[in-house]
């Protein structure tokens, strides 16, 4: 069994323009499906951009049967997909995207731009994203590097906007993760990460968190 957790809130002094969506495969429900996108704001149509990627990505993950995601040319048109569908769209401004899919003992996926997944796996622990295109998703010149990585309970994933990791810190995000279940790990993320003033989020604010039962 799967477990999942999540939490996105505005920065602040904007509207919220991340985006995610976290939903069982609709032909598989041993297969989950999560994708994270961080618009960006200073080009426009940053919020339409991440709902739309967010969106096209599920459709188009959710398309493919659970064991062609394990391939990387699979995640190569899924992201090529996703990029022209924003491309395309009027409203749409420019967002970075990461997409995952949990698979029996493995998960897969792609990413673009500077959203984040990382994932914990019995005594060891690999940022995803590490090796992932910069180019934002809607630029029209994505280049899919796909990834795939072996799962040993218990693990954890953890995929997440640039909004986690800047303002609660690369160390924090490590260490909670290895110390805290879920919904108290994003807990104790969003307590590291809120100005001591206001108590607002600097920078919009998405993590999502996807563990094996104990």
């Amino acid at each position: 069994m799967i477990q999942t957790f999540s939490f996105t809130e505005a920065g602040e002094s904007s509207a919220n323009e991340d985006a995610f969506i976290i939903q069982p495969h609709p032909d598989d429900p041993d297969c989950w499906l999560c994708m994270v996108a961080d618009g960006q704001g200073g080009s426009g149509g940053g919020r339409e951009a991440a709902r739309l990627a967010v969106q096209t990505a599920m459709d188009r993950m959710g398309a493919y049967p659970p064991a062609q995601l394990a391939l990387a040319s699979t995640w190569g048109l899924i992201l090529f997909e996703v990029d022209q569908a924003v491309f395309r769209s009027s409203e749409a401004g420019l967002t970075s995207l990461v997409c995952l899919a949990l698979y029996r003992e493995y998960v897969m996926g792609a990413a673009s731009g500077d959203c984040a997944a990382l994932v914990f796996s019995g005594p060891r622990h690999y940022n995803l994203t590490a090796t992932q295109s910069g180019d934002p998703v809607g630029s029209g010149e994505v280049v899919c590097n796909a990834f795939s990585y072996p799962l040993q309970d218990p693990w954890k994933i953890v995929a997440m906007t640039d909004g986690v990791w800047k303002y609660a810190g690369w160390q924090h995000v490590f260490d909670y993760a290895r110390e805290t279940p879920g919904q108290e790990l994003i807990d104790r993320l969003i307590l590291k990460a809120r100005l001591p003033g206001s108590g607002k989020f600097q920078d919009d604010f998405t993590v999502v968190v996807l563990e094996s039962e104990a």
